[in-house]
């Protein structure tokens, strides 16, 4: 478990309950003129969390985090434009100042006077051309039980597994498409299933059509494609955990 900003007393988490909100810029694919601007955090106002879904690079996200004054939350895409080393893997030092959300489970605290909001992710597309960060459907459901520990943790700490899932590609049948290196991930769904995340979070299936769905209800959870960027803002329900 990593704690990204610090902790919470029970007693701060009690008085939280029910009035707290949380206001989450989610980005992905694009590098958008609008937020690659000196102005951005005039009409965005106050952002409390960045999260990138990947494919975006390392100066965008760098600059996004300095304009608004917010920490990142990240994973890669399978277009990772840093440096790698050897063994075909981006050093964490190619995104100074984010959290690599890979394989991990972390707590962002971020204000104080708030419950932290539990966030998980992995990283990658479907395995089309053996580049880096493609993964076959048997790697990424390796990847996503890396993960049971601590959700099991989350749970016996504070009642529930997870808020958000943050993943480059997205599950099978919802806003992907047919082609190899774009269809979603099957084992996603059972672990949405099972562990309910308020929201799953994604990239890598851009937008060329303004019809095309970016958000759907699948069980508990809400999914939404990031493509671009989507301005989210999630309130604390007490014992439901962050909600939109």
């Amino acid at each position: 478990m990593v704690d990204v900003r610090g902790c919470m007393s029970i007693e701060e988490e009690t008085r939280a309950e029910g009035r707290g909100t949380r206001r989450v810029l989610a980005v992905a694919d694009q590098v958008e003129p609008q937020l690659y601007n000196s102005t951005a955090a005039e009409w965005l106002g106050h952002i409390d969390l960045l999260v990138s879904c990947g494919d975006l690079p390392p100066y965008y996200l760098d600059y996004l985090m300095t304009t608004l004054d917010a920490p990142l939350l990240h994973v890669i895409g399978n277009h990772c434009e840093a440096p790698h080393d050897h063994t075909g893997d981006c050093p964490s030092s190619a995104y100074p100042g984010a959290v690599n959300l890979n394989e991990r489970v972390v707590e962002f605290v971020g204000r104080q006077d708030l419950p932290p909001l539990l966030v998980a992710g992995v990283e990658g597309s479907p395995l089309y051309n053996k580049g880096p960060h493609q993964y076959s459907e048997q790697q990424m459901a390796w990847k996503l039980r890396r993960l049971v520990p601590g959700l099991l943790s989350n749970k016996a700490r504070t009642g529930r597994y997870l808020d958000v899932l943050v993943t480059h590609a997205p599950p099978e049948g919802i806003h992907d498409d047919t082609d190899v290196a774009h269809r979603g991930f099957a084992s996603l769904l059972p672990f949405i299933r099972r562990f309910k995340p308020t929201l799953l979070l994604h990239g890598h299936t851009h937008r060329y059509q303004p019809l095309m769905p970016t958000r759907t209800k699948y069980e508990d959870t809400e999914i939404i494609n990031a493509y671009g960027h989507i301005l989210l803002e999630l309130t604390w329900k007490g014992k439901q955990g962050w909600k939109l």
